[in-house]
């Protein structure tokens, strides 16, 4: 992917900047970009040109971590496709990458523990059915199906699954009826929600060959939407922060979670982890990610999509990368400090039976 507007990067836009955290950094038409090698050095890693030369690989000793290449938005972290909000760049010999996207989309995927102050442990999941009512969503009238009948079918299985460990699950509909997408980040505001997923399905009607699954998050501020770098599509950069932007890091960490599961329970292509400035993510008081794990349009997935088992893979993928997620925050969170020694001639009380600390809620609510 090399998008127009850096086809011919011109250098004189390059200009050194002091560095910031240990990273030597550049300024590239406003955008502060960090040094790989420098990334590298900083987490114990090490870098190495790639096939072609126009790519660089990010590694662990000898197990690659990400694949980037020059000009490119599209790269490999983990074996997932991710597209980052700006473009990689190389220059004298060094490839850099932004700021933003280092700190926010890289990072939480190779050292969460380097992003800074936890999100809230998981307790009550807000799942939201996308579409409903009058608004049915993408169709596929071959087969006279409707996204928002789908995607509630796989809330009420995923709502299910979570229940059955233990959180409290609140749905923005159960039933067939309309929601506004402006209102559904409030309501879940309102529930106090740890996390919010949006379930979705895609289409390219007429086109039945396009499949895949694709995973979205709210773009950072000054980054791009992914579908506004397509051709003849001009910047919708934000100047200023959404609510949801608060969870950066912490989107990043879900989102790739949900993409690994449901591309194993699938077996699908991987369209990749984007953004865009969704109205369901944008005002969330918590981590909020939306999948679209299946396109209604295809002529093999969308005949899937009709059978309970594949919505049943759906909604188990969706389950898994919820679960993993709050396992990695729970491992995250530091271990509560021992009790201070009792002053002496003082009795205490011997201890109880010892209780394991769940890392989600023991009980349905």
């Amino acid at each position: 992917m090399r998008p127009a507007a850096l086809a011919l990067l011109p250098l004189f836009l390059l200009l050194a900047v002091p560095a910031k955290a240990e990273l030597s950094s550049i300024v590239n038409k406003g955008i502060d970009y960090v040094s790989l090698d420098d990334v590298a050095s900083k987490l114990g890693l090490k870098t190495e040109r790639g096939v072609p030369i126009t790519t660089e690989i990010l590694k662990d000793g000898p197990k690659p971590l990400a694949k980037f290449m020059d000009r490119s938005r599209d790269t490999d972290i983990g074996g997932l496709r991710v597209f980052m909000g700006d473009p990689v760049i190389e220059h004298g010999g060094v490839f850099y990458l932004s700021r933003a996207d280092y700190e926010y989309h890289l990072l939480p995927r190779i050292r969460p523990d380097l992003c800074g102050t936890l999100p809230r442990q998981p307790h009550i999941i807000v799942v939201d059915a996308g579409h409903g009512g009058i608004d049915h969503g993408t169709e596929n009238p071959r087969l006279g199906t409707m996204e928002k009948t789908y995607t509630l079918d796989v809330a009420l299985r995923l709502r299910k699954l979570l229940e059955a460990e233990g959180y409290k699950v609140m749905m923005i509909r159960d039933t067939d009826v309309t929601v506004p997408k402006e209102s559904r980040a409030a309501i879940a505001n309102d529930w106090s929600a740890d996390l919010f997923i949006s379930i979705h399905f895609n289409s390219t009607f007429p086109n039945t060959k396009t499949a895949g699954v694709e995973v979205m998050a709210f773009p950072l501020r000054s980054q791009r939407s992914t579908d506004s770098w397509s051709p003849g599509k001009s910047s919708d950069a934000e100047s200023g922060n959404a609510p949801v932007n608060a969870f950066a890091a912490w989107n990043t960490l879900f989102g790739s979670y949900l993409h690994r599961h449901l591309l194993e329970a699938l077996h699908s292509g991987d369209r990749g982890e984007k953004f865009e400035h969704l109205a369901v993510l944008r005002g969330l008081s918590c981590p909020g990610i939306l999948v679209e794990p299946a396109f209604l349009s295809n002529e093999s997935e969308g005949p899937a999509l009709a059978t309970a088992a594949y919505r049943d893979a759906i909604a188990g993928a969706v389950a898994a990368g919820i679960r993993d997620y709050a396992e990695e925050l729970a491992r995250l969170r530091p271990a509560p400090k021992p009790a201070p020694p009792a002053p002496a001639g003082q009795i205490v009380a011997p201890p109880g039976p010892a209780r394991s600390q769940p890392t989600r809620p023991t009980s349905s609510p």
